[in-house]
């Protein structure tokens, strides 16, 4: 059992820590115990810091497994540079400290404030307990500290992140992973990462670059699916990937840097400049190799990029016939990395009549889904901050149903937290999972459609493969299994399929089996015209009610009943607003109203801002609410092919679902 109190080893006095701080440690001496405390100046500003062991109470209350970090900065306007020092000192000790937990005391009066805006703004934050200096001039403090601790945490959602990591504190499985890349780059070797959308690619290269950021090494992150960045020529990228390195190394390890770098990015000398440019930034950092990072490569590979000059012009040749001649020429300048989701950038051998400079260049790694183990401390241990502890089962349940794909597991335990009694800690049970387990399925119905999606749009033989196996159609998975064996080595990388000891292939991930044989259903349901006709037009009509009413509430919650009616006519062209202004709300909204399909997407674009976090992305709004209205086959009386009948479908249950979810 660990006792409260200051270890005999600690003395706050020759650590450097003054007097208040000394005091308000003191003040959590009484709930913990403090193994460690030291002053330091970081970047020209000064820090206390100690180490708090959590007693046995505290433990099993909050879940705690390891020391937590006390810090202190008296500082009366706080800045987020703190953070920096913070993620400093989880990195020197790693071994001791609780990497998603930090008690901050700041001198700012209104840093509660600010710390619970900034984890609203950012939900990737770690739990920050703050508290003003102010807080331990009032009575009780340690009612405070108990009170603060209890406030800070339970409420927030840890695991609804659906951006990549761009911190440690909730990244697991990976480091591994991130290890095996960092001693490429430190050999000079290059290396490629590939794997399903949404599997934690970007954040392995996030975490990548913060390892050598931590070393004083340097990387430049370039994202491919940035228009900045593929809408660019050839040339031209390599001038922004070079500007992109040199802002980085200031901003990040060489604030004090003064060089200029060339603006002679011509066709004719582009990779002349690249060249001196990289050389100019190497030496000036004092020779340590640097590192490219190409996140998203699909978005300037031949053929699939949507900018046309990367798909079929000679953007991609050029490109890398400069990158590997500058690579090969100066030994220890930079080493790359590129990912996505297949290797096609390094293993087709021509495009058109020219050699791939990078062919072969590569050997590819595919981003591993986690295993049991890997499940079971991310769930786990965010669970335990959010007091909710989850039955052994149920790991073993997420594992084989979502394949251990992180993201999909993260996503249901945001649901089940959600969804489960405020009162916390609470006991999550295998028999409440299995009852919810189809719910569970329609909430992540949407991301199992983004990571098949690219599947088949830009791999279609890959998705064609898969689905003859989720079908049972042996023969044709054989046949074109045979042809190369590429197709069927990627669908085994990306961990959607597995290989048993007899030689039988089974799909992994039961999410994904299950997306593929309810879209089949959906292709094979509707023989006869009339079946569509009346399918489309019910579902069609239902989500039009759906959508009146979801305008309707959101009007009169912006603007109360009396302006909502004139707020919303804005949009009406002159000749039917004069007919429907003499129509209450009620009325304009009704079945009978005058309000047109097109009327409400069209305000609802207008006014994003008040819709966004019931329809999420404006793009696939729209795209959906235009198949949906042009997809009406019963009002044109023609038929729809089966491709079209799948995609309007999915368009109208998308937006029903998210109908649903705000009006519940």
């Amino acid at each position: 059992m660990t006792e409260t109190g200051i270890h005999p080893n600690v003395s706050l006095k020759k650590a450097g820590i003054r007097h208040t701080e000394q005091n308000i440690i003191e003040y959590f001496s009484a709930l913990f115990s403090i193994s460690f405390a030291k002053s330091h100046n970081f970047k020209g500003a000064w820090y206390n810091f100690a180490f708090l062991k959590p007693t046995t109470e505290l433990k099993e209350k909050y879940r705690f497994q390891s020391e937590m970090l006390l810090i202190t900065n008296s500082y009366e306007n706080f800045d987020t540079r703190t953070f920096d020092y913070v993620d400093k000192l989880m990195f020197e000790y790693q071994n001791r400290l609780d990497k998603l937990c930090v008690i901050l005391i700041s001198g700012d009066k209104k840093i509660k404030s600010k710390i619970t805006s900034l984890a609203q703004q950012n939900p990737e934050t770690r739990i920050i307990i703050p508290f003003s200096y102010l807080d331990f001039f009032k009575s009780n403090p340690q009612e405070i500290i108990k009170q603060r601790l209890k406030e800070f945490f339970y409420g927030r959602d840890l695991f609804a992140f659906e951006s990549p990591l761009q911190n440690d504190a909730y990244f697991y499985g990976r480091t591994e992973t991130v290890q095996f890349f960092y001693d490429k780059y430190k050999s000079g070797e290059n290396s490629g990462l590939f794997g399903l959308r949404k599997i934690g690619k970007t954040s392995v290269l996030y975490a990548l670059k913060r390892y050598l950021n931590l070393r004083s090494e340097s990387a430049v992150f370039i994202d491919c699916q940035e228009p900045a960045f593929h809408k660019r020529r050839w040339n031209e990228s390599l001038e922004f990937i070079s500007n992109q390195l040199l802002n980085e190394i200031i901003n990040s390890t060489h604030p004090e840097l003064n060089i200029k770098l060339s603006t002679n990015y011509t066709e004719k000398d582009a990779s002349t400049s690249f060249e001196e440019d990289m050389i100019k930034i190497h030496d000036a950092i004092g020779g340590n190799r640097l590192l490219l990072i190409f996140d998203e490569i699909e978005n300037i590979t031949f053929d699939i990029s949507p900018s046309e000059h990367w798909t079929s012009d000679n953007d991609f040749i050029l490109f890398w016939q400069s990158i590997r001649s500058i690579y090969q020429k100066n030994q220890g300048l930079f080493s790359f990395i590129i990912a996505g989701v297949n290797p096609k950038t390094i293993e087709t051998g021509l495009i058109g009549s020219y050699d791939n400079p990078i062919y072969r260049m590569i050997t590819p790694t595919y981003l591993k889904l986690f295993n049991h183990s890997n499940v079971s401390d991310m769930v786990k241990n965010i669970g335990n901050y959010m007091g909710l502890d989850f039955d052994e089962e149920i790991i073993t349940f997420l594992t084989d149903d979502f394949g251990g794909h992180p993201f999909l597991i993260r996503q249901v335990c945001s649901k089940i937290h959600r969804e489960t009694t405020s009162k916390r800690p609470a006991k999550v049970t295998k028999f409440y999972y299995r009852e919810q387990k189809e719910n569970f399925d329609r909430h992540l119905s949407d991301y199992v459609e983004l990571i098949v999606d690219v599947l088949k749009n830009w791999y279609p033989q890959e998705f064609e493969l898969l689905e003859h196996l989720v079908l049972g159609n042996l023969k044709e998975f054989e046949k074109i299994s045979s042809i190369s064996d590429k197709t069927i080595n990627h669908l085994l990388g990306y961990n959607l399929i597995e290989k048993s000891d007899n030689d039988v292939y089974h799909v992994k991930i039961n999410a994904v089996k299950n997306y593929i044989l309810d879209q089949t259903k959906i292709q094979h349901s509707y023989a006869k015209i009339e079946d569509k006709w009346a399918t489309i037009t019910k579902k069609r009509n239902s989500l039009e009610l759906k959508l009146r009413n979801v305008l309707k509430l959101s009007l009169r919650f912006k603007f109360g009943s009396a302006k909502s009616k004139s707020e919303f006519l804005k949009i009406i062209e002159e000749k039917r607003r004069e007919r429907l202004n003499n129509l209450n709300l009620n009325e304009i909204f009704s079945d009978s109203g005058e309000v047109y399909f097109l009327d409400i997407q069209k305000y609802i674009s207008k006014n994003w801002a008040d819709f966004e976090k019931i329809f999420v992305d404006k793009g696939k709004f729209e795209i959906y609410m235009g198949l949906s209205n042009e997809n009406r086959i019963d009002a044109h009386a023609k038929d729809i092919n089966q491709e079209d009948m799948t995609i309007t479908l999915s368009a109208l249950s998308w937006l029903t679902e998210k109908c649903d979810n705000f009006l519940e």
